[in-house]
């Protein structure tokens, strides 16, 4: 029987330098946070808001986008 997806990905990684593998965790990293932005939009707020304040049309782009506003 095969390898699972989980081991090969292991495998390959222990054939990597160091800085590959810093490439990795970056990107690791990158899709952990997409995925948790797609499941739950007010946590992409939220790590905005720590730094300056923004404006209730600021807060309401990035949960939804920039959509044209309906008549």
């Amino acid at each position: 029987m095969g390898q699972s997806l989980k081991e090969n990905i292991l495998e390959r990684l222990e054939q990597l330098p160091e800085p590959a593998l810093r490439e990795v965790l970056d990107f690791i990293e990158f899709i952990s946070r997409k995925v948790v932005e797609q499941e739950e939009p007010l946590l992409a707020v939220a790590g905005i808001l720590s730094g300056s304040s923004l404006s209730a049309e600021e807060i309401e782009r990035e949960l939804y986008g920039d959509r044209e506003a309906t008549p």
